[in-house]
């Protein structure tokens, strides 16, 4: 069973009434009353100070409850520390406190902890990534480069990044620390799991909290897998197999993950959580419709299937809609995991392992990475290569996640909707090919380009530049804000671009969305409700020079700056 084995330990080493001595060797803290007191021990404590000198005035009998009450009113400094002691030397109206603290790290070892997070954290978040995105790259990260610690040895993130094992306690750290980093609100929350002491996280994301133990997502004997069984659960989910200290204060975790990922449309999270199986495509009430789903999911050559079945069908109904898998030339065996309730109560959730004949060593299609034009009609194919071998897969492959308002595959054909990037991965037989296809108007060609510009400061869109040469008017920052020509910027972005002459306004339209923009004016209109401009729009060489991030946001794209670069991400 995973769990942590530290316990607080405050004893009390000796207490002599003697004449006030002040340590020649360190600080010593003057504190007069009880709450100053504990602010001081927790200052300390906080910065992994391991012997310290308090001269307390106060009164002697509360030292004590002052040591317990600041280990335990904050988990991420209980988590921290492994025992406490302490001793006093003094008279009736100076009392000398020595405190010394055994941690479970140094504070150079959280220094070096720190820094390897955020090396890891440069390497694994990208700038265009929400949130959620971000939650689970971390969660993943953890897991796939983590080993439970059976030895119960080590308790800390330190021993995580350097020996790659600890207990649940250096998993609960890691997680909290590099989301805490990416100002992702994080807690840590102790209790019980299966019966044994335990120690796990809550995460808030879109103002839901929701709770996730990375410990009990990393399978044990270790493997190059990840689970989601314990990911970003509810209250009611988590008390499961969990139980929550009485003496934290949690915040309320009611809302499904799955609920909020569909009401966001986050369709590829849903797939890469397992959480789609709640979809109903992936729900089966009858046997027939069992087979169905099972044949329409083998076409694409997984190495598992998930399926949400009704539980009144019977073991030997799954086994009959099994055999049908079996029988196909290019399956050579087929296990599954004894039938487990799904989160609701109401329906069973059938696992099934496929193994293959043969395995391509990887995957390769026949289109560029370069940046088409929206008019195009992109004709691809997708390859399974084994040595020498070439077998078009097209037609079996999986493709996924793709915004259907954006871009549109059938038949080996791919037409664009509106311009972006588009993440797309395939796969096949569990191998992954992933692929960027970007597509732009056809006026936009006019200003793109892969070469960064000589310019102090440059907008990239869809990871290409954009040369304002041709109009002969670069961004500048005015005011702290990065203020473009608006024709090039919002043509780019596959909005319409007018200027109403009458009005002095610019008027940019992107499907529903109509913005009104007059020049010298810190007001621009959307949808016809004002809005209030840092900076006003103005005339710069006859071009109407506007606030580039609140026209970006208004049309729903991630605006970035990157200072290194002295560069604006749009995405």
């Amino acid at each position: 069973m995973k769990k942590t084995i530290l316990n607080k330990v405050i004893s009390i080493v000796s207490v002599l009434i003697i004449s006030f001595t002040i340590n020649a060797y360190g600080i010593t803290y003057d504190v007069s009353d009880f709450l100053e007191l504990e602010n001081v021990l927790y200052e300390q404590m906080s910065k992994y100070n391991q012997n310290f000198d308090i001269k307390y005035t106060g009164k002697l009998d509360n030292i004590e409850e002052a040591l317990q009450n600041t280990i335990n009113k904050d988990t991420y400094l209980n988590s921290n520390i492994k025992s406490v002691g302490w001793s006093v030397k003094g008279n009736s109206k100076i009392t000398n406190i020595n405190v010394k603290t055994n941690y479970i790290m140094t504070s150079s070892e959280r220094i070096e902890a720190d820094n390897k997070i955020d090396n890891i954290l440069s390497e694994i978040i990208l700038p265009y990534m929400n949130d959620h995105e971000k939650v689970k790259a971390v969660h993943d990260y953890i897991v796939l480069n983590s080993q439970y610690d059976t030895t119960m040895q080590f308790y800390s993130d330190y021993d995580l990044l350097t020996n790659g094992t600890s207990v649940c306690n250096g998993y609960a750290l890691l997680t909290y620390n590099m989301l805490n980093k990416l100002n992702i609100p994080v807690k840590l929350v102790t209790g019980t799991g299966n019966g044994e002491s335990h120690i796990w996280n809550m995460v808030k994301l879109d103002d839901c909290w929701f709770h996730l133990d990375t410990t009990w997502n990393d399978p044990l004997p270790n493997r190059d897998s990840v689970s989601y069984d314990y990911y970003m659960l509810t209250e009611k989910e988590i008390l499961k197999d969990h139980t929550i200290d009485e003496n934290i204060v949690i915040p309320e975790s009611s809302v499904q993950y799955y609920d909020l990922l569909k009401e966001l449309s986050y369709e590829k999270l849903l797939i890469e959580t397992g959480l789609d199986i709640y979809n109903d495509e992936n729900t089966a009430y009858t046997e027939n419709e069992l087979s169905v789903i099972l044949e329409n999911k083998i076409k694409y050559h997984p190495l598992n299937i998930s399926v949400r079945i009704n539980e009144t069908i019977s073991q030997a109904s799954v086994n009959d809609a099994m055999s049908g898998l079996i029988k196909k030339d290019y399956v050579s065996e087929i296990s599954y995991e004894q039938l487990t309730s799904d989160k609701t109560g109401e329906y069973n959730i059938l696992n099934l392992y496929i193994k293959y004949k043969e395995t391509p060593d990887s995957l390769d299609f026949d289109f560029s990475d370069r940046i088409y034009n929206t008019a195009t009609k992109l004709k691809f194919n997708v390859y399974a290569l084994y040595g020498d071998k070439k077998v078009n897969i097209t037609d079996d492959v999986l493709i996924y996640p793709y915004n259907e308002e954006k871009i549109n595959i059938s038949n080996c054909t791919l037409t664009f909707k509106d311009s972006g990037s588009n993440n797309l991965i395939f796969e096949f037989q569990g191998i992954q090919k992933e692929a960027t296809i970007t597509a732009v108007s056809s006026d936009a060609f006019e200003y793109i380009t892969d070469s960064k510009p000589d310019n102090p400061v440059n907008i990239k869109i869809y990871n290409q530049y954009i040369d304002f040469s041709s109009i002969d008017q670069w961004p500048f920052i005015e005011d702290g804000r990065t203020m473009v020509p608006l024709r090039a910027v919002f043509e780019v972005l596959n909005c319409n671009v007018d200027w109403e002459v009458k009005t002095s306004t610019a008027v940019v339209e992107k499907g529903s969305t109509k913005i009104l923009i007059p020049a010298n004016s810190k007001v621009a209109y959307i949808n016809g409700i004002a809005h209030d401009l840092d900076v006003p729009a103005k005339i710069v060489n006859s071009r109407i020079m506007v606030p580039l991030r609140f026209i970006s946001e208004a049309i729903d794209k991630t605006v970035i700056w990157d200072d290194v670069e002295k560069t604006v991400l749009i995405y």
